[in-house]
């Protein structure tokens, strides 16, 4: 669309009082002082924009297929590949409205001669999804800007950039053993890997005694290998609206970048062989009516029908890209404070058990101050079991959980390991890792880092975190503190060595 803008029209009037003050005086000073608005208006009348422009212009994105918070580099290349001088180009990328331009501008200006190019550079933020660029918007002007000439440009090259899990193995997939779904444990029996000998007993089988140490000590021995036992994991992805905060605008929030974790991780997992459910906390049941039992968690088994991987799939990219209703404020709440006496509970001291005293379980208070009365329980394992190292004592009974560990102990199974995806914003997921550690599940806990640390407020946010990501590695959880600015696949195959070889 061309435009002529008629900037110089106030040399129209100063050019027509002057002569007539001129004429009027007959003074031909006032005369001659008539031709400088008069040249202005001649300038502005005479320069135009050229009516044969001819503009190319190309685009690319790196990475294409980006993870979610990471950078995004888009690189903008304007041609003037007709035969006039374009004194004022002017571009503007068409950047989707979902990303945030961080850091540059969308927006380039620059004088183009025939054959000349220029170069925009800026970086966008990645967020769940495929989003597309539009055409760029493209204003030509004229050297006195009296004429300008605004339309799109179609840009070649890339188009768009996918945010979404790139198909592919498992990070860690030569760390997985021969046999689907079995994890090794330190323990003798049948398998594959050598594991002892012990002397012999009758009715071993005879495949099984070492002939080699009959034949040269004449004392039969029996050969073990380490046993092999099912693998189950459960993977909890911590969505509340506490966690619904961004490291800075236009990033993901720290629950789209746990479900985005999990969402690796469960696929990371059931490549190799692990059956791996998954539930969340903090969906909201009118979105997902079908995937939320009566308890309120979704609770989805890939393994129970040809459909639950798809279910799967859904809930996670659910949580990947809904930026919730609600955002709670952070908690600034530490660790040690959940005691009635602010101690730490005995954490990383000598004598402890997984890092603690055996006789009392640091860090869970079921969202209130702890007590310093704790009571003997028997049976600290889900499945009556004996606690961990025979610890048969727990610092709270399971009315004092809070609802949410209640419901998700419920769901257990026995034979579980646990993975936890959470920004660790407040001490919730503390007191679930307490309730597990007295239960003697194994954990792994996943934190991605969206506390910016610019401000006070967020540099105490920062140390808050910290030391709760302490009270899990204390409690002998593994936990893997996920920067936002390091792939997804580090935290990934960190974590996975702790899933595929527990013992």
């Amino acid at each position: 669309m061309r435009r002529h803008v008629r900037r110089w029209r106030v040399g129209v009037l100063a050019t027509l009082a002057l002569l007539g003050m001129g004429l009027l005086y007959a003074d031909p000073v006032v005369l001659t002082a008539a031709l400088i608005p008069l040249s202005y208006l001649l300038y502005g009348t005479l320069s135009g924009v050229p009516a044969d422009t001819d503009l190319s212009i190309s685009r690319t994105i790196e990475p294409s297929a980006p993870e979610p918070g990471a950078a995004v580099t888009v690189t903008l290349t304007v041609r003037n590949d007709g035969e006039a001088v374009l004194p004022d180009v002017r571009v503007i990328d068409g950047v989707p409205d979902e990303l945030t331009v961080s850091p540059g501008t969308a927006r380039l200006a620059a004088p183009l001669s025939p054959g000349d190019s220029e170069q925009l550079t800026y970086e966008v933020v990645a967020k769940r999804g495929e989003y597309g660029f539009d055409d760029p918007a493209v204003r030509i002007r004229s050297l006195a800007a009296g004429h300008r000439e605004t339309r799109s440009v179609p840009a070649s090259g890339d188009a768009a950039v996918a945010c979404t899990n790139v198909p592919g193995e498992a990070p860690v997939k030569q760390r997985t053993i021969n046999r689907q779904g079995a994890l090794s444990v330190d323990s003798g029996g049948p398998g594959q890997e050598f594991y002892a000998t012990r002397q012999y007993q009758r009715g071993d089988p005879v495949n099984r005694i070492d002939w080699h140490h009959v034949a040269k000590t004449g004392e039969f021995v029996t050969v073990q290998y380490r046993k092999e036992q099912a693998a189950r994991t459960v993977l909890v992805v911590d969505a509340r609206p506490l966690n619904r905060v961004t490291a800075a605008a236009g990033y993901p929030t720290g629950a789209q970048l746990s479900a985005y974790a999990g969402q690796r991780l469960f696929d990371a997992l059931t490549d190799a062989g692990v059956r791996t459910s998954v539930t969340a906390l903090g969906v909201d049941p009118g979105d997902l009516e079908d995937l939320v039992g009566p308890d309120g968690l979704p609770w989805i088994d890939p393994h129970q029908d040809a459909a639950g991987r798809g279910r799967a799939d859904l809930l996670l990219h659910h949580l990947q890209t809904d930026p919730g209703r609600d955002v709670a404020p952070l908690s600034l709440e530490m660790p040690a404070t959940l005691f009635g006496d602010g101690s730490t509970g005995g954490w990383g001291e000598p004598g402890s058990i997984g890092g603690h005293q055996s006789g009392r379980l640091p860090g869970v208070g079921a969202g209130r101050p702890g007590s310093d009365q704790w009571t003997a329980v028997p049976g600290a394992r889900a499945d009556g079991g004996a606690g961990v190292g025979g610890l048969d004592q727990q610092l709270f009974t399971d009315g004092e959980l809070d609802d949410r560990v209640q419901r998700l102990l419920a769901r257990l199974p026995a034979d579980a390991q646990v993975v936890l995806c959470s920004p660790l914003l407040d001490n919730w997921p503390v007191t679930l890792g307490g309730a597990l550690w007295m239960r003697a599940y194994p954990l792994v806990v996943v934190s991605p880092d969206v506390v910016d640390a610019d401000t006070p407020g967020q540099r105490v946010a920062a140390v808050a975190r910290r030391s709760r990501l302490r009270a899990l590695d204390r409690m002998g959880a593994g936990t893997i503190d996920w920067g936002t600015d390091t792939p997804i696949d580090s935290a990934v195959r960190r974590s996975l060595p702790h899933l595929l070889w527990n013992r």
